[in-house]
C-alpha cells in the first residue's frame, strides 16, 4: 500500500510539472533570433544615470541592429536613448553633461570642420553628441574612413578618436578603375590618432606613423596620449602590440612606454596621473598563456605586477578614483566575476560570486556603484547595479520578458575523470520535463578557441541554441575541454602538442560518464562544433563511430595545408611546437584528414565562403574525402561571411539545417519539418 501510494505520488508530482511546463512553448528558433541582447555599460560620473546598449537582429534587413538605452541606477523604465540603427559604444563626458557614442547613421548635410568628409555611399561610423537630459544628437566627427575608437578627456573638453587612414588619391583612382592587383603582405592600411575640440569641432591629426592604432587614453592632465599599436593589419601580428605615448597636440612623434618581447596592452592611466597600469606577456611565442596585469610610473621605472596569485584573463580594467584599486572582470570556470585589486599591497579581492556571467561594466566617479550587465543560463541578457561595498545584484532593466513564457531546460554543472585522471567540467542542459532513469538524445557542441570555454551565459546564439534542442527533447552536453580558458594557465596550456589526444578522450569521457547515470541514450548521439569546436568533431568522425551525426563548421581538417593558408601561422607554431615541414609528424598525427578512410558518420559541413581564419580548402578537403568514400555529407557555404556568421538570416539557416540533419540521422526523423515545435520531453524525441 505505502509503494502504491508513494507511486500515485511520484506521477502526479511528473503530471504537475508536465503541466507547468506545458503552460508555455518551447523555445524555438525564432525565438533565439528574437533575443535581445545588452552590452556597453556606462555609468554617469554621478551615478544616477546608465547609459547601454541594446542589439537585435532585423530580419527584415537581415542586419543585425544596436540601440543606446538609459535608465536611472535606481531603477524605472529603460527607455530607448537614440534613434540611429547603428549606435553603439556609449561613453559619459567626466563632467557628465554629454554622452557620446558612435554610429553610421546618414551623415547630417553641410561641411563640418576636422578630416576630409566622406564620399557618398554607406555611412561611416561618425562620434555624435547628445545631452542626458534630451534633444537630437549632433554629429561630431566627419571622418572619410570612419571611427574605431574613442575617449573622452578630462576636462570633457576633448575627444581622441582613431580612425583607417585614407587612400591617397592615386589608390582610389587604381580602386576606381578596378587596377587593384593585391600583393601580399605589403599595402597596409595603416590607422590615424586624431583629437578633435568639442566647442569648435576643430580636428588635429596626432599620429599619423605606419602603425595600426587602438585603445587612445588621455592622460589626466590631457597633455599625453597612450594607445596600443601593432605593426600591421596582418592577424598574425596580433601579439605584437606596444603601448606608445604622444603629446596630445602632436608636437611629438609617438614613444614606446617599455620594452618588452611579448604583447603590452590595456594602458590606464592613474586618476593622480602617477601610474600606468596595462596587460603584459613575456614572449610572444604564439601560445595561449595569460597576460598578468601590471602597474608602472608613468615617468618610467621598474614595472609592478599585481594579483599575483590570479591564474586568469583579466579583462575591462578600470582605476579607482583615488588611484588606490584597480577594478577588473574575468572568466572564473564558467562564470564571470568582478574583482578588486589594492594596488599598494597587490591583493586581490572577489566581488561577485554566484552562478552566472558579469560582461561589461563600469563604475561611478566615487567608486561607490557599478553598472554591468550579467545573464545565465535560465536568464537572459540584462542590466544590473550593485554597490562595490557589499555586492549585490540590482537588476534594471527587463530587455526579454518573453522569456518567461519559454520553457527552459534545467542546466547542472558536471564533472568527471578523463582518461588520463584529469578532472574536466562542462555543463549540461536537461530536457524540458526531464524525468530521470529516462536515457535521452545526447548533443555534444565543443567551442571553440581552442582556448574558448563555455559558460553560464544565456544560449541564444547560432553557435549555441541549447534551449531549442531542450524543448525537443534532448540532452545538451557543453564540455570544457583542456585547453579551455577559465581554469588556469596549466590547464589552459594543457592540450599544446596535443590536439586531438587528452582533449578528444575528455569529450568521450565526459559522454561515457553521462551515459553511465543514465541520462544519455548511446544509440542517439551527436557532436557539432565551430572553429576549433569543428576541428574536434572532424577529428571524432575519423576516430569513432559511436555518433550517428555531426556537424562541422569553419573546420579545421588538414594541419598542413592550414598552417600556410590561413591567417594565424604563429598560434599554429604554439600548440605545434614548430612549423610543419621542420615536424611533419605532429602535423599529420592530428589531422582528419590522415585518417578519412576510418570516417562512418553522416556529416555536414559549414563554412562562411569568405574565410580567412579557417579557409573554405578545409570543409572543400573533408568534403571530398567522405564523399569519395561513400559517406552521407553535405556542405554548405555561407555568402560574404568569414570565420563566424554574421547575417541574421544566415545564423536562422545554420541553426534550423544543422537541426534538420540530426533530427534526421539521430532521431531518423527523415523530413521533419525543422522550425516544428516538438512535445516537451517526448519519449520519442
Amino acid at each position: 500500500m505505502q509503494r502504491t501510494v508513494s507511486a500515485l505520488l511520484t506521477v502526479l508530482c511528473l503530471s504537475t510539472a508536465i503541466a507547468f511546463a506545458q503552460d508555455k512553448h518551447p523555445m524555438t528558433f525564432d525565438d533565439v533570433m528574437a533575443i535581445k541582447s545588452v552590452s556597453s555599460a556606462a555609468i554617469s560620473p554621478d551615478g544616477k544615470l546608465v547609459a547601454y546598449s541594446v542589439s537585435y537582429a532585423d530580419m527584415k534587413d537581415n542586419e543585425r541592429r544596436n540601440e543606446i538605452w538609459m535608465v536611472s541606477s535606481s531603477g524605472g523604465t529603460s527607455r530607448k536613448f537614440t534613434s540611429g540603427k547603428n549606435d553603439s559604444s556609449p561613453a559619459w563626458s567626466s563632467d557628465g553633461q554629454l554622452l557620446a557614442f558612435v554610429s553610421s547613421r546618414p551623415a547630417a548635410s553641410g561641411p563640418t570642420p576636422g578630416p576630409a568628409p566622406a564620399p557618398a555611399g554607406p555611412p561611416r561610423a561618425q562620434i555624435y553628441l547628445i545631452s542626458p537630459f534630451g534633444g537630437e544628437a549632433e554629429q561630431l566627427t566627419d571622418s572619410k574612413t570612419g571611427v574605431t575608437s574613442f575617449t573622452w578627456s578630462n576636462d570633457s573638453k576633448r575627444i581622441a578618436y582613431i580612425t583607417q587612414a585614407p587612400l591617397t588619391d592615386a589608390e582610389e583612382k587604381k580602386q576606381k578603375d578596378k587596377d587593384d592587383a593585391i600583393v601580399v603582405d605589403e599595402g597596409f592600411r595603416f590607422s590615424r590618432l586624431w583629437t578633435i575640440e568639442i566647442a569648435s569641432k576643430s580636428a588635429k591629426e596626432v599620429v599619423k606613423e605606419s602603425l595600426v592604432l587602438s585603445e587612445p587614453q588621455f592622460s589626466p592632465d590631457g597633455a599625453t596620449l597612450s594607445f596600443t599599436a601593432h605593426p600591421t593589419t596582418k592577424a598574425d601580428d596580433g601579439s605584437l602590440s606596444d603601448i606608445y605615448l604622444v603629446k596630445a597636440d602632436g608636437s611629438s612623434k609617438p614613444v614606446k612606454f617599455l620594452e618588452n618581447k611579448g604583447p603590452d596592452s590595456g594602458a590606464r592611466w592613474s586618476p593622480d596621473g602617477k601610474w600606468i597600469s596595462y596587460s603584459s606577456r613575456e614572449a610572444s611565442d604564439g601560445l595561449p598563456k595569460f597576460a598578468r596585469l601590471y602597474v608602472r610610473p608613468v615617468q618610467g621605472g621598474q614595472a609592478r605586477q599585481l594579483a599575483t596569485d590570479f591564474d586568469g584573463s583579466i579583462q575591462s580594467v578600470v582605476w579607482a578614483t583615488d588611484s588606490s584599486t584597480l577594478y577588473f572582470s574575468a572568466a572564473d570556470r564558467t562564470t564571470g566575476q568582478l574583482f578588486a585589486v589594492n594596488v599598494s599591497s597587490g591583493a586581490l579581492k572577489h566581488l561577485s560570486s554566484g552562478p552566472g556571467v558579469i560582461g561589461s561594466f563600469s563604475i561611478s566617479r566615487d567608486s561607490s556603484k557599478a553598472a554591468f550587465t550579467r545573464s545565465s543560463i535560465e536568464e537572459a541578457p540584462d542590466l544590473f547595479v550593485s554597490s562595490l561595498n557589499g555586492f549585490k545584484l540590482v537588476k534594471l532593466t527587463d530587455h526579454n520578458p518573453q522569456v518567461r513564457q519559454i520553457a527552459l531546460g534545467k542546466s547542472e554543472i558536471i564533472r568527471w575523470k578523463s582518461k588520463d585522471g584529469m578532472e574536466i567540467e562542462g555543463i549540461m542542459i536537461l530536457p524540458v520535463g526531464y524525468q530521470p532513469g529516462r536515457a535521452y538524445p545526447t548533443w555534444a557542441n565543443i567551442h571553440g578557441g581552442p582556448s574558448g570555454v563555455w559558460t553560464q551565459a544565456f544560449p541564444s546564439g547560432a553557435t549555441n541554441y541549447a534551449h531549442v534542442l531542450a524543448g525537443k527533447g534532448w540532452v545538451v552536453f557543453l564540455p570544457n575541454v583542456r585547453g579551455s580558458s577559465g581554469y588556469g594557465e596549466k590547464f589552459l596550456l594543457a592540450n599544446v602538442r596535443d590536439w586531438g589526444g587528452g582533449d578528444y578522450q575528455d569529450i568521450q569521457t565526459g559522454l561515457d560518464e553521462l551515459v553511465r547515470r543514465g541520462i544519455a541514450d548511446p544509440q542517439r548521439l551527436g557532436q557539432s562544433g565551430w572553429s576549433y569546436g569543428g576541428y574536434m568533431t572532424a577529428w571524432t568522425l575519423t576516430q569513432t563511430n559511436r555518433f550517428k551525426a555531426v556537424m562541422v563548421g569553419a573546420g579545421l581538417t588538414n594541419m598542413f595545408s592550414m598552417y600556410s593558408t590561413n591567417d594565424l601561422q604563429s598560434v599554429l607554431e604554439g600548440y605545434f611546437g614548430g612549423q610543419p615541414w621542420n615536424d611533419l609528424d605532429a602535423y599529420t598525427r592530428a589531422s582528419a584528414m590522415t585518417f578519412i578512410k576510418k570516417a562512418r558518420t553522416p556529416t555536414l559541413i559549414l563554412h562562411g565562403q569568405n574565410d580567412q581564419r579557417v579557409p573554405i580548402g578545409q570543409a572543400q578537403e573533408l568534403y571530398m574525402g567522405l564523399k569519395k568514400n561513400g559517406i552521407p555529407v553535405s556542405l554548405v557555404f555561407y555568402p560574404r561571411e568569414g570565420h563566424g556568421l554574421q547575417e541574421p538570416r544566415h545564423q536562422l539557416d545554420k541553426m534550423t539545417r544543422e537541426y534538420s540533419w540530426f533530427a534526421k540521422y539521430v532521431l531518423g526523423q527523415e523530413g521533419a519539418p525543422a522550425k516544428e515545435k516538438a512535445p516537451v520531453a517526448s519519449a520519442n524525441n
